[in-house]
């Protein structure tokens, strides 16, 4: 299915109404039946299923490895996932979270380049303003991206990514192009990434999450510059007296 498609529209521009063709994206309703533990219903991109259903289960501390699950069918023409989890990750929810690293430290001009390309890249986002964008990034540069309409699933499709390809996420950060509220940072808490970067605004929540975790969160990440809340010691050469 494509991700996008154009549709007749009438637009209001200087006075005249105006009929145009205007690109829109789609939008799939994915029901996840995991087997004899849950019933979900996600609205979602129609890309990369396999990997936003592993992402789900990860973030939502269903899963800890691929090895957690026995089997996993999508079928995207019906819009339904079917996961059977292995028999002891079936009858518990993981509650303990994954310690985060404090010797990992990443250079705030590397990020600058990560975020320009990141923007760069972001194609879909800036013809439809309709889809978020969350990309896999180190000091060495871009490891992996993913779209989708929610910009919660696209963190949880790059999870699903780098589970699937073998890719350690505890030494790296995401950029993301959506708000941070704190169900964002609490995904990052259940995946443990030691930092978070987004284009537009934590809130006051989502700060005192990451402040207890303990992990960097970033926000207003645009051009050249970048806001810090919490867990300044990540960033190379950053005074860390200044946030509680």
């Amino acid at each position: 299915m494509l991700l996008a498609d154009k549709r007749d529209i009438v637009r209001y521009i200087n006075g005249e109404y105006v009929e145009l063709r205007d690109l829109m994206v789609h939008e799939l309703t994915l029901h996840l039946n995991i087997v004899d533990v849950a019933y979900k219903t996600l609205y979602c991109s129609p890309s990369e299923l396999p990997e936003l259903v592993l992402g789900h289960l990860y973030t939502q501390r269903y899963i800890r490895r691929l090895a957690d699950i026995e089997t996993l069918d999508v079928d995207e023409e019906t819009g339904i996932a079917t996961v059977r989890l292995n028999t002891a990750c079936a009858n518990r929810i993981v509650t303990e979270d994954i310690p985060l690293s404090d010797r990992i430290v990443f250079d705030p001009e590397a990020l600058l380049s990560n975020q320009e390309r990141f923007y760069d890249e972001s194609t879909l986002q800036k013809a439809t303003a309709g889809i978020h964008r969350s990309a896999l990034c180190s000091d060495t540069g871009t490891h992996l991206a993913c779209i989708d309409v929610s910009r919660h699933n696209t963190i949880d499709k790059v999870t699903g990514k780098a589970l699937m390809n073998g890719i350690s996420i505890h030494d790296k950060y995401i950029i993301t192009s959506g708000r941070i509220p704190r169900d964002m940072i609490q995904k990052a808490v259940a995946i443990g990434i030691p930092m978070i970067v987004s284009r537009s605004t934590p809130t006051i929540a989502a700060v005192d999450v990451a402040r207890k975790a303990g992990i960097t969160l970033l926000g207003f990440s645009r051009e050249n510059r970048f806001n810090i809340y919490s867990a300044p010691h990540r960033l190379k050469g950053c005074p860390t007296g200044s946030i509680s």
